[in-house]
């Protein structure tokens, strides 16, 4: 796994928790938004951070934070996510997954092994915007169902995150999104922030009234939706 960045201290990516958050280099998406796109697009083998070292930090991290959090890109494509996960939860931390949801398979199996105590999955619109706001041609959406289903079903504790973006979310089907997501316990309408490492720039983020009547449109299915950043 390619880790070309680290957050030694957050108070925001694991909720009541204070991690460590690893960047992954990978990723199978090029959403506009992305705040990341500098690490996706422009990392170098130069930029790896070594595993070891990371490791030898987190030994002097015990008893002073509780969590690492595995980001990207996106870290399901690594294809030793599983040994790293293992080696910092035998250090004793809690461990949160952020996923786009492409690879379902290999997030039921961390699920399965018990390797993961939080999942984060980006629903990133509905199905039919959904290519279009990844920045792909097609995408295979079925996988973004199973994902979905398998996180509800076995995850320890989760939540769902969509980053309300103007000019791909002002025309969003409404009931198409809530269709995909339907018996989830927990979602997160964020404000985006057209920050510098953003793969587009000039996007806007959609105001807090229209976030507002998604979250009540979106409430009357889900028990727990919350705007994020307003």
């Amino acid at each position: 796994m390619a880790i070309v960045g680290i957050d030694k201290l957050s108070l925001l990516d694991y909720e009541d928790k204070v991690s460590v958050v690893l960047f992954s280099h990978a990723c199978n998406m090029r959403c506009p938004f992305c705040h990341n796109g500098a690490a996706i697009l422009g990392a170098s083998k130069e930029d790896e951070i070594d595993f070891n070292e990371i490791l030898d930090f987190l030994k002097t991290r015990r008893g002073l934070i509780d969590a690492v959090v595995f980001t990207g890109g996106e870290p399901t494509m690594e294809p030793d996510l599983k040994v790293k996960i293992k080696a910092v939860r035998d250090l004793g931390f809690l461990i949160k997954l952020d996923t786009n949801g492409t690879n379902p398979e290999i997030v039921n199996n961390l699920l399965d092994e018990g390797l993961v105590d939080y999942v984060a999955m980006d629903i990133k619109n509905c199905p039919s915007l959904y290519a279009e706001t990844v920045g792909l041609k097609c995408i295979n959406i079925e996988n973004i169902k199973k994902s979905i289903s398998i996180i509800m079903k076995k995850a320890p504790d989760y939540e769902f995150r969509t980053t309300l973006v103007k000019e791909f979310h002002e025309k969003m089907d409404y009931q198409e999104f809530l269709n995909l997501i339907k018996g989830a316990k927990r979602l997160y309408l964020q404000k985006f922030v057209d920050r510098e490492g953003c793969i587009k720039k000039g996007l806007h983020d959609v105001d807090e009234v229209e976030a507002s009547k998604l979250r009540d449109y979106l409430s009357s299915e889900i028990p727990e939706v919350n705007l994020r950043g307003y």
